[in-house]
């Protein structure tokens, strides 16, 4: 991936398992300090969480979990570190852009000219309670205008287009989302009536709505958007994208070569619609009474047991690949 590639994948990965805050921690003198955070975090070996931090300049950690729950690979960078890796990504970011402008107003208040102390420490916290507002979904319902200085002011209303990302970086961006809160699986059904059971490749992402990414997914792929309504308090709505057999291969292909963390599951999927497409190789007969003869011979093509098996191998990799099974090197 070239260097544009790398950051709107990271921006991807950043929308979709990241997360931006503003930390206010208290100081041996009893004053406030505050600090820019930007962090990852996945399930571990992390290989994305990995890639931001070789990139960024942080350290990847693992922290202790209780047996039998998989640990976690988290990278965070604080203050210059975690304002350097806004400032690159900010072109990329569609959900978290909000965010990230804060946290460069944070960074302009800091550099200021100092003022009356107490006004000072106003405007961080007024900046804090906002990003804070901004994950809980609580500042859609305020209404009210970022607290940002007039250089700021409109950015995080650009789109991808007004912004210039070319189509590779689309891509790239989308595949980090696709690493993050997407799902590559084999759908398998049993119909009553069929000789064997139905196999499908299916993609789907599923994000908070609204969702500036899955509309970005619809917009380049196609495909369908659901929106479903949370029956749980204080959880919010879903917006879900998804695409399936020769849509989604197609959609697969382009984001294949920018896959991190579910390149093998994706590569599966096509080895399942390569060996569809090779066709129907055996052949059924049956007899089918009807009201001029007393019967008829019917055959019709259909997949033998090997290709059935091979089909079924695929669907157990990546349901294996989806519980924690060990991935292809």
């Amino acid at each position: 991936m070239s260097p544009g590639e790398v950051l709107a994948y990271l921006a991807g990965v950043v929308d979709g398992d990241g997360y931006l805050k503003v930390v206010k921690e208290t100081t041996s003198s009893l004053t406030q300090q505050y600090r820019a955070n930007v962090g990852v975090q996945q399930l571990w070996p992390g290989k994305a969480v990995r890639l931001f931090a070789s990139t960024r300049g942080g350290t990847v950690t693992t922290p202790r979990v209780p047996p039998g729950r998989r640990p976690l690979a988290r990278c965070e960078l604080y203050s210059r570190k975690a304002e350097a890796a806004v400032r690159r990504l900010l072109p990329y970011l569609l959900l978290k852009k909000d965010q990230a402008l804060l946290l460069l107003e944070l960074a302009r208040l800091k550099r200021a000219p100092r003022s009356e102390p107490s006004g000072r420490y106003r405007g961080f916290e007024t900046i804090r309670e906002a990003v804070l507002a901004l994950h809980d979904g609580s500042w859609k319902d305020a209404a009210s205008p970022l607290p940002l200085s007039p250089s700021l002011l409109g950015y995080e209303r650009l789109s991808p287009r007004a912004l210039g990302w070319t189509r590779e970086q689309t891509c790239a961006y989308l595949a980090g989302v696709m690493d993050s809160d997407g799902s590559f699986r084999v759908e398998r059904r049993l119909v009553e009536g069929m000789l064997g059971p139905h196999y499908r490749i299916s993609i789907r992402c599923a994000q908070v709505a609204p969702s500036r990414a899955v509309d970005l997914f619809a917009e380049t792929f196609g495909g369908r958007l659901t929106a479903r309504k949370s029956a749980r308090p204080n959880h919010r709505d879903l917006v879900s994208w998804s695409l399936h057999d020769r849509a989604a291969m197609r959609a697969i292909e382009r984001l294949i070569p920018y896959l991190v963390v579910k390149q093998a599951e994706a590569y599966l999927l096509l080895d399942l619609r390569r060996l569809k497409a090779e066709g129907k190789k055996g052949l059924t007969e049956w007899v089918h009474a009807n009201r001029w003869r007393e019967f008829a011979r019917m055959r019709k093509r259909c997949y033998t047991t090997g290709q059935v098996a091979e089909f079924e191998r695929i669907h157990r990799a990546v349901q294996a690949l989806h519980s924690g099974g060990p991935r292809p090197s």
